[in-house]
């Protein structure tokens, strides 16, 4: 496709380029021109790290709000725990009660049985759909040839 214009570089005016020191005038006018508008700006970029700290420490003042309106301030009396005791990091607790109680057993007992039915239901389930996926050849096949007699009949 021909250019709707023409161009020749012999009639086009040379500009002349600027020289060095004007060149860095320039660039420190507008350095100092972008240093102004940084300063007069109002909102304050801190970046991610500063977002981050910021939102710990509202996590920090509601998780306080909790626990001042659970009674579990401060001041509140301290429960004997693994760290406070003196017991070695990584050692179990003393026990204060049975570790396993006839409810809590039965309750774990109960939780592998439903566990169990799911698991054998989920084996059902997928003894049927491998059964259905292995005849769904041989239907696609009863259904063409159903077609076929169907069209030269």
């Amino acid at each position: 496709m021909p250019r709707s214009y023409s161009f020749e570089h012999y009639t086009v005016a040379k500009t002349s380029t600027p020289s060095r020191s004007l060149r860095r005038r320039d660039k420190q006018a507008l350095s100092e021109r972008r240093a102004t508008e940084r300063r007069s700006d109002k909102e304050i970029h801190y970046g991610r790290s500063h977002a981050e700290t910021e939102e710990m420490f509202h996590v920090r003042a509601m998780n306080a709000q909790l626990e001042a309106l659970a009674g579990l301030s401060a001041n509140a009396p301290v429960k004997p725990t693994a760290t406070n005791r003196g017991q070695p990091i990584g050692a179990l607790p003393l026990a204060e009660e049975p570790l396993l109680s006839r409810g809590a057993l039965r309750d774990v007992l109960d939780e592998a049985l439903r566990q169990f039915r799911a698991l054998q239901s989920g084996i059902q389930d997928a003894t049927k759909a491998t059964g259905r996926l292995l005849s769904l050849p041989m239907e696609a096949a009863r259904l063409a040839a159903q077609r076929l007699r169907l069209v030269q009949g």
